[in-house]
């Protein structure tokens, strides 16, 4: 498994459209995102790419750790999901997406653990289930 993400991370074909992009090839060793020529920490975006192209997921790293927007994006471009991150820990808004764009759910998170509203809609955008968490507990369903 480790070969394989090694393997994938070596492949990244990273393309430069601001200063903040860093290219590769990079290594993950020990939870870090590392450049493997260098063993430091990323600090930037990191970009990889369809065959076609097309933009695959947009990711920023501080110091090596997962801190700001990952955006992951199907073959054809359309949005697939968005996570926020801060110091390596799932941290603020994550919303999915359907296929036809509508958004599927949405979950807060504070600290690596639910924490606030959790939403689910149907693929006609209708809201058919609602949650809230509180510090990564299950306060109220409705």
């Amino acid at each position: 498994m480790r070969l394989l993400t090694i393997l994938c991370l070596v492949l990244l074909s990273v393309h430069s459209y601001s200063q903040d992009v860093v290219t590769g090839p990079f290594l993950i060793r020990d939870g870090v995102m590392t450049h493997q020529d260098t063993n430091e920490p990323v600090t930037g975006i990191v970009e990889m790419f369809y065959p076609n192209g097309q933009l695959q997921f947009r990711v920023n790293y501080i110091d090596g750790e997962l801190d700001g927007l990952w955006e992951y994006f199907d073959e054809d471009g359309q949005l697939h999901y968005r996570e926020n991150y801060k110091d390596g820990k799932q941290d603020g808004l994550w919303e999915f997406f359907y296929e036809n764009g509508q958004l599927q759910f949405r979950v807060n998170f504070k600290d690596g653990k639910e924490d606030g509203l959790w939403e689910r809609f149907d693929k006609d955008g209708n809201l058919i289930e609602t949650r809230t968490y509180r510090n990564g507990e299950l306060v109220e369903t409705y």
